[in-house]
C-alpha cells in the first residue's frame, strides 16, 4: 500500500478497473504506482500524475497494527501463558533427545534470574555472554538474564579463543555462560584477555552448561585467575526464584525505566561486509517484533502445531522467530544441538511430524538436490529467511514435498529481526513478503536519495517499533544507517510491486560497478544456479584496469558433472547484458564459503582471489 503525502482524489475500484482496462502499458504502470491506500484503508488515487509523486512513495503494512506499547519486559511477555501449557513439551533436542516442558521453562527461568541477580550480582548495565550451541535450557537462560535487567549477548559457539577474546573486549562481561563443549575456549579467551591487558579480565564467573542432564561437573568452584567456574545446575536450583522481572531490581519503577535504555540483547552483525558491530535491541524491540510476527503467523500456526528449526539460537532468526515465538505461543520446538545433517533433519521430521519448518536457502537447496528417503508429509509450510531464495527453488521444494508450500521473510538483526513476511494464504514466488504490522518502508534511489515507485530498484529503508536502538559504542556507524526521524537504511537493494510485495536483489555494499554500470552478484548467481551442471555459485568483483571491476564466478559443479569454463562463460553471455558477462572468468571449487545463516561470504572469496596469481 502506498501512502501518498500529496492531496488525493477519491476513486473507487470500479473506476480504477476501467482506467487500467483502457490505457496502454505505460499508463497502466504509472497508474499502478499512484494507486494508494490511506491509513483508514480507503482506496484513493493521487491527484498529480507527474514524476514529482516519486518523492512520496512510502509503503505501509497491509496487516492490522499492533498495540503501541508500553510493553511488559520480554521475560514476562514470553512467559505470560506458560501456566496454561504446563506439562506440554516446549522443546526437544533431536541430537540428545532431551526435552523441557513449559513448566520446566518457568521454574528454570525464575531460578536462573534470581541466582544471577542475588548470587552473582548481575543487574542493569551488566552484560552476560551466552556461548553455547542450541540447548534445551537456552531460553530460560536468555529470559533469566532479562529478568535482572542485564543485557545478554549470544556468541557463535564455533568462535576461536581469539574471536571470543574480541567479544569480551567489546562487551566487558561479568559472566559467561559457556557450554561444556566450548568451556576450554572460554577459559583460553579470558587468559588471552588478561595477558593482553596485563590485568584480570572483567569476567568474574563462568557458568558451565552441561551437554546432557546427567553430566556432573568436575570443575565447579575451580578458579582461573580471578574467574570462578560454576555449574548451571547451581543456578537452576536456587531456593528463592524471582516471580517477575521487576522483582530483580530495587523497584518496579527502576525496572520500567531501564527497559528501553539498557538493551535486552546484544547480537553482533555477521561481519560479512565489514567488522562485526554490537546491535542494541531493547525489550520493546523484541516484544513488538513478536507481536508483528504473530499477526501474520497466528492466523495459521496454532498452539497445537509444532515447528522444526535447526537454526542456531545465537542467530537472531533462530532466537526470536523460532525460539521466543514458539515459547510465547505454546508450540513445541524441535531443534538440534549437533552439527546440521540433512538426513538427520529429515529423520526428525518423520519422527516428530512438525507442521512448520524454519530454514535457510542452503538447506532448501539440499532438499531439492538430495533424494529424500523419509516421510516429510507432515510439513505444511517452510519459511525461508536470512538470505534470498530464488523463485524456482521455492517451486521445486513444493513439487518434491507435495504437502508443503514455501514462503519467505526478510529481516536483519537491526530489525529484531523481521521487516517483511508472507502470509500462508497470500505469497508470491521469489518475494520476501509484505511489510509486517505497524511498519513503513520505502525504496531510495542510490544516486539522488529520492523515494522510488513499484518496480524501481534502490536501497530499502524501514521504520517501525522493531528498529534497533543503535550500535553499541559506535555512534558514527549508527548515524550512517539510522536517520533522525527513525528510518533504518538497511543496505539491501530491493524493489516492490504494486501489491506491496518486496523482492531483495542484493546488498548495497556488494554491488559492483562495471564501466559505471551497476551489477549485482545475486542476480548472476540466480542465473548460474539454473545451469544443468552447477550445484552452487558465488559471484565477486574482480579488479580490472579498463572496466574498474568485472564479475567473476566461483562455481561448484554437481556430482559427476563436467563442463569447461568457456562453455559457462558463453552460456551466460547469451543471457545477460554486456556489462554483466563473466569477464573475470570462473574458478571451480568444492565449496562456497557461507555464514551459518546461509549468507555467501564474498569477502572471503575476494581476499582469496586477490592473492591468486592473475592468469592473464
Amino acid at each position: 500500500m502506498i501512502i501518498s503525502k500529496t492531496g488525493t482524489t477519491m476513486m473507487n475500484s470500479k473506476a480504477i478497473h476501467e482506467v487500467t482496462r483502457s490505457t496502454n502499458t505505460k499508463q497502466k504502470f504509472l497508474l499502478a504506482r499512484l494507486i494508494t491506500i490511506n491509513i483508514n484503508g480507503t482506496t484513493t488515487c493521487s491527484r498529480y500524475l507527474s514524476t514529482s509523486s516519486r518523492h512520496h512513495n512510502v509503503i505501509q503494512s497491509p496487516f492490522p497494527q499492533i498495540p503501541p506499547g508500553p510493553y511488559s519486559p520480554i521475560s514476562d511477555f514470553v512467559s505470560e501463558n506458560w501456566h496454561q501449557f504446563g506439562s506440554k513439551v516446549a522443546i526437544v533436542d533431536g541430537t540428545t533427545d532431551q526435552s523441557r516442558t513449559f513448566q520446566d521453562y518457568d521454574i528454570s527461568m525464575r531460578s536462573i534470574g534470581a541466582s544471577l541477580r542475588h548470587r552473582l550480582g548481575i543487574g542493569p548495565g551488566d552484560i552476560v555472554l551466552l556461548f553455547s550451541p542450541n540447548h534445551v535450557d537456552y531460553l530460560p537462560m536468555i529470559l533469566g538474564i532479562g529478568m535482572t535487567g542485564a543485557t545478554v549477548s549470544p556468541i557463535n559457539p564455533l568462535s576461536t579463543p581469539m574471536e571470543l577474546r574480541k567479544m569480551i573486549q567489546k562487551t566487558r562481561p561479568k559472566v559467561i555462560l559457556a557450554h561444556e563443549r566450548v568451556l576450554e575456549v572460554a577459559i583460553q579467551a579470558i587468559s588471552l584477555e588478561s595477558e593482553s591487558n596485563s590485568c584480570d579480565s572483567t569476567v568474574e564467573h563462568i557458568v558451565c552448561i552441561p551437554h546432557l542432564d546427567e553430566y556432573k561437573s568436575t570443575m565447579a568452584n575451580t578458579n582461573t585467575s580471578k574467574t570462578k567456574i560454576l555449574h548451571l545446575n547451581d543456578l537452576k536450583h536456587y531456593s528463592s526464584p524471582l516471580q517477575a522481572s521487576s522483582t530483580a531490581t530495587p523497584s518496579a519503577d527502576d525496572f520500567s525505566q531501564i527497559l528501553d535504555v539498557n538493551p535486552f540483547i546484544l547480537p553482533f552483525s555477521s561481519g560479512t561486509t565489514g567488522l562485526p558491530k554490537g546491535i542494541s535491541l531493547s525489550h520493546s524491540n523484541l516484544v513488538a517484533n513478536l507481536l508483528q510476527t504473530h499477526v501474520i503467523e497466528g492466523a495459521s500456526f496454532y498452539s497445537h502445531h509444532s515447528l522444526i528449526s535447526p537454526l542456531p539460537f545465537y542467530h537472531i532468526y533462530g532466537l526470536v522467530v523460532s525460539l521466543l515465538y514458539t515459547a510465547r505461543n505454546g508450540q513445541t520446538l524441535i531443534t538440534s544441538s549437533g552439527r546440521f545433517d540433512l538426513k538427520d533433519f529429515c529423520h526428525l521430521v518423520e519422527r516428530h511430524k512438525p507442521t512448520r519448518a524454519h530454514l535457510v536457502p542452503p538447506i532448501i537447496l539440499g532438499l531439492v538436490k538430495t533424494p529424500i528417503q523419509h516421510d516429510m508429509s507432515s510439513l505444511k509450510t517452510i519459511i525461508s529467511a536470512a538470505a534470498s531464495l530464488p523463485a524456482d527453488l521455492e517451486e521445486q521444494v513444493s513439487q518434491k514435498i507435495r504437502s508443503c508450500k514455501v514462503k519467505q521473510g526478510w529481516g536483519m538483526s537491526e530489525l529484531s529481526p523481521l521487516g517483511t513476511l508472507s502470509s500462508d494464504d497470500y505469497h508470491k514466488a521469489g518475494s520476501v513478503g509484505r511489510l509486517v504490522s505497524s511498519t513503513l518502508g520505502k525504496i531510495i534511489d542510490l544516486e539522488n536519495g529520492e523515494n522510488l515507485g513499484p518496480g524501481e530498484i534502490g536501497e530499502l529503508a524501514i521504520k517501525g517499533p522493531q528498529v534497533m536502538m543503535g550500535y553499541k559504542d559506535n555512534p558514527d556507524a549508527t548515524a550512517e544507517c539510522l536517520t533522525e526521524d527513525g528510518w533504518l537504511k538497511t543496505g539491501d537493494i530491493a524493489y516492490y510491486d504494486t501489491d506491496g510485495f518486496f523482492y531483495i536483489t542484493d546488498r548495497k555494499k556488494e554491488m559492483m560497478k562495471v564501466r559505471g554500470f551497476p551489477v549485482f552478484p545475486a542476480e548472476l548467481e540466480a542465473l548460474l544456479v539454473t545451469h544443468d551442471h552447477i550445484q552452487d555459485v558465488a559471484v565477486i568483483p574482480k579488479l580490472c584496469d579498463s572496466s574498474g571491476e568485472v564479475p567473476k564466478a566461483y562455481v561448484v559443479l554437481k556430482p559427476n558433472k563436467k563442463v569447461e569454463e568457456e562453455e559457462i562463460v558463453a552460456w551466460v553471455k547469451e543471457r545477460v547484458s554486456p556489462h554483466k558477462r563473466l569477464a573475470g572468468g570462473i574458478t571451480f571449487t568444492d565449496e562456497i564459503p557461507k555464514s551459518p545463516s546461509g549468507k555467501i561470504l564474498r569477502r572471503v572469496l575476494r581476499d582469496l582471489d586477490r592473492r591468486m596469481p592473475d592468469r592473464n
